[in-house]
C-alpha cells in the first residue's frame, strides 16, 4: 500500500481517514496485517505518535485489533458492539412507547416492500422459526422465545432483499431484542402467554402471505398493546 504525505495540521485525523479508507474499500482485507507503526511513519512522512493515535481510533472503532508484539490487523466490523455498550442509555421504561412507534412504522414499511421481494426460502425459514417459537413456548422457555421472536422479525427485513434495510435492523438488534423481552415478561406477568403455540406470530405469517398489509399492522398492534394500549386510529397511516 502506498499514502501520500499530509499537510501538518490534524495530522492524526489525515492518516486515520486515510487507514479507514483502505480498510472499507477491501484494499487490505480482514485478517490481513496493516504495515508497522515506523513503516507507516515515513510512508505518510508523520510521527509515530499521530500514527499511533490513529491506529488507537481505528481499533476503539473495531476496524483493526492490535496484538502486543505482532502489530495491527484488520478485523470484522461488528456495529452491534456499540450498541450493546449504550443500549441502557437508549431503552428505558419511558422509552417503550417511542420505540413502539418506531417499530410501528418501520417494520410496517419493511412489511409492505418484503410482500413483493419475499421468495420461497424466506417462507421457509419464517416457518422454521414458527415452529422454534411454539417449541420454546411449550417449554416455558420465554428467554429463547424472545430470541426466536427477533430473528422472526428480522427475516420480514431479510425479505426485503435490500441489504441496507438489513444492516439498520441489525445494528439496532440489540435495543429491539430488548424490546422484545419486556413485550414478552409483560405479556408472561399478565397471563397472556398461552404456552404451547405462539398465534399471534402465525396470523402475522398468514396475513403477510397473503399479502394482507392491514392484518399485518393488527398483529403488530396486538403484539405491542401487551404494554400500552393501542388503537388503530393511531397508526392507520403506517
Amino acid at each position: 500500500m502506498v499514502f501520500n504525505k499530509v499537510e501538518k495540521q490534524n495530522i492524526s485525523d489525515h492518516v486515520f481517514n486515510a487507514l479507514r479508507q483502505e480498510i472499507l474499500e477491501q484494499r487490505t482485507k480482514v485478517g490481513e496485517k496493516l504495515p508497522s507503526e515506523g513503516a507507516l511513519s515515513k510512508q505518510f512522512g508523520v510521527s509515530k505518535a499521530s500514527v499511533k493515535a490513529a491506529l488507537q481510533r481505528l481499533a476503539t472503532l473495531g476496524l483493526v485489533e492490535t496484538r502486543v508484539g505482532q502489530g495491527s490487523f484488520v478485523r470484522t466490523f461488528n456495529p452491534n458492539q456499540y450498541i450493546d455498550q449504550i443500549r441502557g442509555f437508549l431503552l428505558s421504561a419511558t422509552d417503550i412507547a417511542n420505540i413502539i412507534e418506531y417499530r410501528m412504522y418501520f417494520e410496517m414499511v419493511a412489511t409492505r416492500l418484503a410482500m413483493k421481494q419475499v421468495t420461497d426460502e424466506n417462507y421457509k425459514k419464517m416457518e422454521e422459526i414458527l415452529d422454534q417459537m411454539d417449541e420454546a413456548a411449550k417449554n416455558t422457555d420465554i428467554v429463547l422465545h424472545g430470541q426466536l421472536d427477533y430473528q422472526f422479525h428480522l427475516e420480514i427485513w431479510r425479505a426485503t432483499q435490500n441489504n441496507i434495510f438489513v444492516m439498520s435492523y441489525e445494528i439496532i438488534g440489540k435495543m429491539l431484542l430488548d424490546h422484545i423481552t419486556i413485550l414478552n415478561e409483560e405479556t408472561y406477568r399478565k397471563g397472556k402467554f398461552r404456552w404451547g403455540k405462539d398465534e399471534i406470530h402465525r396470523r402475522f405469517f398468514q396475513a403477510f402471505k397473503d399479502k394482507d398489509v392491514d392484518g399485518c399492522r393488527n398483529c403488530y398492534l396486538k403484539m405491542f398493546s401487551v404494554y400500552e394500549r393501542l388503537s388503530s386510529d393511531q397508526f392507520k397511516d403506517c
